[in-house]
């Protein structure tokens, strides 16, 4: 049986970089994502194979549907799933409604949860499985007007120090990436040379190298880690 990941946010970025790096190193690839043609693109460049689930993350009942099919179907052996999928608002306290909170909520963090309670008692049937969260740099210290956005991403770094506990015993591991700020399109709209600017080492990521971060801590090369919160972020957090 074919080892498998579940890649969320997978239409562009650090989700489509990620799933094209587990796809070269032999992985069938779960892509979910809203914009079904831009998976579909992705999915050409996964060599080993993939397959599209078009869906919103807050779309519970969308979301279900598609992680029972894939789960009871049973073709591969799914071992890692990435929790990437996310939004990012620039909003004070002052200036973010509860919708905004109660959206930023539900997309970087409820919609993470589900997806990995929905896959413990898998991994825990079938001898483990990996677990990679993808936080920010915002999380472990916030800069600007992003309260909502910081806050919750916050919560993801220690909601994954909580999955590893809860999932040593059954060989589930957790860790969670914390990107800096990185060329995609959540960044969009700012001078690239201005944030290259001020980057220790030069430059802004690039998702390839987030990627590259989340497939160590995922696969079996990163094997007795688990809890581990690493800032990929060319230095910038040391500023």
């Amino acid at each position: 049986m074919k080892k498998a990941a579940l890649i969320t946010g997978a239409s562009s970025g650090i989700g489509a970089a990620t799933a094209i790096e587990f796809a070269k190193n032999g992985y069938f690839v779960y892509l979910m994502g809203r914009d079904k043609e831009r998976l579909a693109e992705v999915a050409i460049q996964c060599r080993s194979g993939a397959s599209i689930m078009s869906c919103d993350i807050t779309d519970t009942k969308a979301v279900d549907k598609r992680l029972n099919e894939m789960l009871t179907t049973k073709i591969h052996k799914i071992e890692v799933i990435v929790n990437n999928a996310g939004i990012f608002d620039r909003h004070t306290t002052e200036e973010g409604t509860d919708d905004i909170w109660l959206k930023e909520f539900n997309v970087n963090l409820l919609g993470p949860v589900r997806i990995t309670r929905a896959f413990f008692p898998y991994f825990k049937e079938n001898g483990g499985g990996s677990i990679v969260n993808v936080s920010s740099t915002l999380g472990l210290r916030p800069q600007g007007p992003t309260s909502a956005y910081s806050a919750v991403k916050a919560a993801m770094v220690n909601w994954t120090s909580s999955l590893a506990i809860e999932g040593g015993a059954h060989k589930i591991r957790a860790n969670c990436v914390c990107p800096g700020i990185v060329e995609t399109p959540i960044h969009g709209g700012g001078s690239m040379e201005h944030m290259n600017s001020f980057q220790p080492l030069g430059r802004v990521g690039q998702p390839h190298d987030i990627a590259k971060a989340i497939y160590f801590l995922g696969s079996e090369q990163s094997s007795w880690t688990t809890g581990a919160i690493l800032a990929v972020d060319g230095g910038i957090n040391l500023l």
